[in-house]
């Protein structure tokens, strides 16, 4: 717990100190005056669809939870939606996230083993749709990108062939139940060495019982294919969405004229480019990627305050609302 509270100080100290880069870069009564001039319906619009990214995952986790469960309201999905932004916010990789809503969708009365390949399923879905619409959008506007950028575009490139590499190792985990099972005794032997485990053949069994119900949800999952198809339509809505905010923010400062396509292709290359970064929230390198790609579009007195507002909407938000969600359950 120490660790998330040092993580969440830090996300919140980067906000402050972005602010004060601003201030000192172009002063207060600039950052004032162009805040003031910001066409707000813009930035309500950009709030809006940020809430409607979390009602997408919460839609995405429920349409597959209740396979499971079949009186899971979608009250409590969005509950361990917003638990799982907070996480994700404040722990390096994003790496809190999934343990956290393992947790708490076991508090709502699911098995672990059930809670666990809900997850899977949902992060294998999301990963996958991110996967293959940042390949439509590479072939769709590498040349616009590369005549710009051309250095970046490889790294872009790398983050691809990364996130790809990550759903290959997911659907083997999730499909190969005797090489998951031998994967599990090897590690489990190693925690042995370790001295970190004292009874291994009882967290041995705990494991593989778990493993077993994740298999066997694994197995009804993959022939629902209407589940399936809901839960891909939401995480294309929901990632739709997430792309395009930095368009509305465009919009607010009374600009016109970029291509709403290349501004989509760009959020989802700022999103790849930052997934590795080891920080909460991806600090910094976020901010810094949103620069080298939005400085095309936007001009060069407003991209500061772009990033700004960016970063309140897409991160900043998450750890507000997250935190409250995680107080109240």
């Amino acid at each position: 717990m120490k660790n998330y509270k040092f993580n969440f100080i830090l996300g919140i100290a980067s906000g402050v100190i972005f602010i004060l880069l601003i201030v000192f870069t172009n002063g207060w009564m600039d950052l004032i005056h162009q805040m003031k001039n910001l066409q707000i319906e813009w930035i309500i619009v950009a709030a809006i669809a940020m809430v409607l990214y979390w009602i997408f995952e919460a839609k995405t986790l429920q349409s597959i939870v209740l396979l499971m469960k079949k009186d899971y309201k979608f009250k409590k999905a969005f509950q361990v939606t917003m638990v799982g932004q907070y996480f994700n916010s404040i722990t390096p990789f994003a790496s809190g996230g999934q343990p956290m809503q393992l947790y708490s969708l076991t508090k709502q009365e699911l098995g672990a083993g059930s809670a666990g390949s809900a997850l899977m399923i949902k992060f294998i879905i999301y990963q996958s749709v991110l996967t293959v619409y940042s390949l439509v959008l590479i072939f769709w506007k590498s040349s616009f990108f590369k005549a710009k950028m051309s250095n970046l575009f490889y790294l872009i490139a790398i983050g691809f062939t990364v996130n790809a590499s990550v759903i290959i190792f997911l659907i083997i985990f999730s499909k190969y139940r005797k090489l998951t099972h031998k994967l599990i005794t090897t590690f489990s032997k190693i925690l042995e060495k370790l001295r970190l485990v004292k009874d291994i053949s009882k967290l041995e069994m705990h494991i593989n019982d778990n493993l077993d119900q994740f298999h066997d949800n694994m197995e009804i999952v993959k022939h629902s294919k209407a589940m399936m198809a809901k839960a891909v339509i939401y995480t294309i809505l929901q990632l739709t969405i997430i792309f395009i905010i930095p368009y509305f923010i465009y919009l607010s400062f009374g600009m016109r004229g970029a291509s709403i396509e290349s501004m989509i292709a760009g959020t989802a290359f700022v999103m790849m480019l930052t997934a590795f970064i080891p920080l909460p929230g991806a600090v910094g390198g976020a901010e810094g990627a949103f620069f080298m790609f939005f400085s095309l579009f936007f001009a060069t007195n407003n991209i500061m305050a772009a990033i700004l507002l960016w970063r309140l909407i897409t991160f900043y938000s998450c750890i507000i609302f997250g935190f409250y969600a995680f107080m109240k359950k």
